[in-house]
């Protein structure tokens, strides 16, 4: 008799505790509360700071910065896209060839991430496969001004 009172008991209470805590999700922490609006901008932060170290040729200091960003958030498709372009400018095309696989599997085949795929090529020395990419990326975003810039610059070089 007392094993049927003490099985129910049992149930009962180690129920209670795992009710509260599906509370979590209710609170706003998947659709955008506060923590998550804090970590957006501490992320977004940390890949400008990345894009300026970029910007000033600091490309070691950029990857490691994306790095960074990329260990907060491993989804973060344009965090992987600068990590991705500050690998190539250091020469570390197997480690971008990854990154840009990483970016596509995230945002999809999109122009910028085609034309920075062509970048990457011409540092490497393969000219047509960049005029290639080039073409594709204008193709994929054909009002980018900087895609077809490109696109128009390289395909005069050779």
């Amino acid at each position: 008799m007392d094993r049927l009172f003490f099985l129910p008991a049992f149930v009962l209470l180690t129920s209670l505790p795992l009710a509260a805590c599906s509370t979590a999700f209710e609170d706003g922490l998947i659709d955008g509360g506060p923590e998550y609006s804090q970590f957006a901008t501490q992320q977004a932060a940390l890949r400008d700071r990345a894009k300026a170290a970029f910007r000033q040729s600091d490309f070691a200091g950029a990857e490691r910065t994306f790095r960074a960003a990329l260990a907060k958030d491993p989804l973060d498709p344009e965090a992987w896209l600068g990590f991705a372009a500050a690998s190539d400018r250091l020469g570390r095309f197997e480690v971008a060839d990854k990154a840009y696989a990483q970016v596509i599997a995230i945002a999809g085949r999109r122009g910028e991430v085609v034309n920075n795929m062509g970048w990457s090529q011409w540092l490497r020395g393969n000219r047509e496969a960049a005029k290639l990419l080039f073409a594709e990326a204008l193709t994929l975003a054909p009002g980018n001004p900087v895609i077809a810039a490109n696109a128009s610059a390289k395909s005069a070089e050779s």
